[in-house]
């Protein structure tokens, strides 16, 4: 009798992830086989293999973890590309190339470094990561009429990212560690600057 490493919630959580990427393939070429890109599944298959084994990873543990994390994001990451393509809605769909990514970076806030300053850039970078996911919804409303943007609505980004920075860098000096007024310093002044340009901007003082 022979047996395996792998422990039975991993063997549910492959069959379930499976089924389901399997099972979502079905319905897109049901939905979009005559009027769609049948060729696309070349793509989609693998990503649902992907996805499966992300899966199995991230329930696993220990260090698998993030590795299993990592090869998730990059299965669904495929797996939108396909169904885009097998949908022909790429150029309607394409923010979301934008907002996945971006998502994907933006969860690695979970696995933030234990150092007080690696952890600030890290959260920076997450936080930065979760902002530009937005661009992706805003480039979709910006078809639609439902509202009038602003002419320089960009910059309401570099408010908002400035902010995310500053905001960082003002929780450094708390923590007892060499330089930390310092880092602040250097984080809090293009912080500063970006905010203030983008101001500038937003009220048409700058073309």
């Amino acid at each position: 009798m022979t047996t395996t490493s792998e422990t039975p919630p991993a063997r549910y959580v492959a069959a379930l992830g499976l089924g389901i990427a399997l099972l979502t393939v079905m319905v897109l070429n049901l939905i979009f086989g005559d009027t769609g890109r049948p060729w696309a599944n070349a793509i989609l298959l693998p990503a649902a293999l992907i996805v499966t084994s992300g899966l199995v990873l991230l329930t696993r543990g220990r260090g698998y973890t993030f590795l299993g994390y990592l090869i998730l994001c990059a299965g669904l990451i495929v797996a939108t590309v396909g169904a885009l393509l097998i949908a022909k809605r790429m150029t309607w769909g394409w923010p979301l190339m934008i907002t996945l990514p971006c998502l994907a970076v933006a969860g690695t806030y979970l696995w933030a470094p234990r150092h007080p300053v690696a952890r600030a850039l890290h959260r920076t970078v997450a936080g930065l990561a979760l902002l530009a996911a937005t661009l992706g919804p805003a480039f979709l409303l910006l078809r639609t009429a439902l509202f009038t943007w602003p002419a320089h609505w960009w910059a309401l980004y570099m408010i908002a990212a400035g902010a995310v920075v500053l905001l960082n860098a003002l929780e450094l000096p708390r923590h007892p560690i060499r330089y930390r007024l310092q880092g602040a310093t250097l984080l809090a002044g293009p912080a500063i600057i970006a905010m203030l340009l983008g101001f500038r901007f937003l009220t048409g003082a700058l073309p």
